[in-house]
């Protein structure tokens, strides 16, 4: 698979809940993740996150994907079934190392998601 297309199957598995186990396989156990309100350095602390962000996610439809050597870029709109919040637009970078995805920083208008992830910690 290309790296485009590993990235591709990473956001799809969020679309089907029966398959998130294996988007989250094509991560590195190192995978460090950004976000405007998070920075995670390990696998273990985004599977926490993405456990929680699940129960309100409803989806990710990919607009495109551009790639340059180890990097590749997408942008995205992810859906939640929160009141205000239903659809966000997103751009996420992501780096690979011999197909396994290393990191990614991800950006959004996170404005009205703050109170979503102060909810989450209390």
């Amino acid at each position: 698979m290309t790296n485009q297309e590993i990235v591709i199957q990473f956001l799809n598995g969020f679309n089907d809940p029966q398959r998130i186990h294996e988007s989250l396989a094509l991560l590195a156990d190192h995978y460090r993740f950004k976000n405007p309100m998070v920075a995670l350095n390990h696998k273990t602390e985004f599977i926490t996150l993405a456990t929680e962000m699940g129960k309100v996610l409803t989806g990710v439809k990919l607009i495109s994907t551009a790639q340059n050597e180890d990097w590749v870029a997408t942008h995205y709109e992810f859906q939640s079934s929160i009141p205000g919040l239903e659809s966000n637009l997103a751009s996420e970078w992501f780096r690979l190392e011999k197909g396994i995805i290393q990191e990614s920083i991800l950006i959004y208008d996170a404005s009205k998601w703050r109170k979503v992830y102060e909810q989450m910690k209390a």
